[in-house]
């Protein structure tokens, strides 16, 4: 009697269902990948609670989650708003028609905007004139306030759950994905990397750059200080010349406009101090978290994913290529263990 042959899926029908299952949640992608991160950050929190709750992993999970939004959501609102000054200050500067004129604008407020009042006259008379177009204006900031709702619901869910199960989805994948445990080991070594990577090696110094500049900003009483040091931050990304595409600048506008010694000790500051920041903290920083990518790469990869992802570019970009050079190495590594076969004499 014939052995009973077990249920086989098509190998059709099941990458059908797998685009299928990803294209579903591809309009949140960005914020499971966040919260995978995150939860990998909260991970030994959550297990020093658990163990000062005696065992209670869930209830550990629940306070862990409380403890991170409460830290994140008032973060995102101040980011929210520095990058609303950002768009203004560039605006600002866009209208400028030469570099003396760039450079005194750089240093200058931009024009303060219309009495409430007259503002709210405007807006009204918009309404009434162009009905149809302003109803779409008012439904994209609805779509994308509800979007940003769902998308922290997402969050919080994602991180909670990868807590209480992180571990078991894990094993899951090791048992099922369609290629050897070890690559899987791999690809998984490469996504957490990227994610401390961008999060400690590469935002943590820019981050302490952008500190140390926006309170020289401050300390000079230069206009839209926090979005200045917004920028500080992103071009810290920019090898070698970095923040000084920010805070040159700024010294030279303030020289320009009669604040010749608040320009030169910016200058000194920003060589001293700023540019010092990154060869100090950098390398202490990337004990904890590196990406194994060169800075131009990330640079590179971050700008072409904002222009084709929007946003979370600066997340798939350098998340994009990295599971990429990951996937080169593990096609290349056994080609170089296969030992080369020695020529016939």
């Amino acid at each position: 009697m014939a052995a009973l042959r077990s249920f086989e899926i098509p190998r059709a029908w099941t990458l059908v269902l797998v685009i299928a299952a990803a294209y579903l949640m591809s309009p949140f992608v960005g914020w499971v990948i966040l919260a995978i991160w995150l939860s990998g950050f909260a991970r030994r929190l959550h297990e020093r609670l658990a163990r000062v709750m005696h065992g209670h992993v869930k209830l550990a999970a629940f306070v862990t989650v409380v403890i991170l939004m409460s830290v994140l959501i008032p973060l995102g609102v101040v980011l929210t708003l520095v990058i609303m000054d950002a768009v203004t200050l560039l605006t600002h500067l866009a209208q400028s028609d030469r570099a003396h004129e760039l450079l005194v604008n750089l240093v200058s407020s931009p024009e303060q905007p219309q009495e409430p009042a007259r503002s709210m006259g405007n807006i009204g008379h918009l309404i009434l004139s162009q009905g149809e177009r302003a109803w779409g204006i008012v439904k994209t900031i609805l779509s994308s306030a509800a979007q940003a709702i769902i998308g922290i619901v997402v969050l919080v869910a994602g991180i909670y759950s990868m807590l209480l199960e992180g571990r078991r989805w894990y094993a899951w994948a090791i048992e099922h994905a369609p290629m050897g445990p070890e690559a899987v080991r791999r690809f998984a070594s490469a996504f957490t990397e990227t994610g401390k990577g961008l999060a400690v090696g590469i935002l943590g110094a820019g981050t302490l750059q952008a500190i140390a500049a926006t309170a020289a900003f401050f300390v000079l009483d230069v206009p839209q200080a926090l979005a200045l040091g917004l920028l500080t931050l992103v071009f810290s990304l920019v090898p070698a010349v970095g923040t000084a595409l920010v805070w040159a600048p700024v010294a030279a506008g303030l020289a320009i406009t009669g604040r010749v010694t608040a320009g030169v000790g910016l200058a000194i500051y920003g060589i001293l101090v700023i540019g010092s920041i990154d060869n100090l903290a950098r390398p202490w920083l990337t004990r904890y978290g590196k990406l194994q990518l060169p800075g131009f790469v990330v640079l590179v990869s971050m700008f072409g994913a904002v222009e084709i992802f929007g946003g979370w570019g600066i997340l798939f970009g350098p998340l994009i290529v990295r599971l990429a050079k990951e996937a080169l190495e593990i096609r290349r590594g056994p080609v170089l263990a296969t030992p080369t076969p020695s020529a016939s004499p």
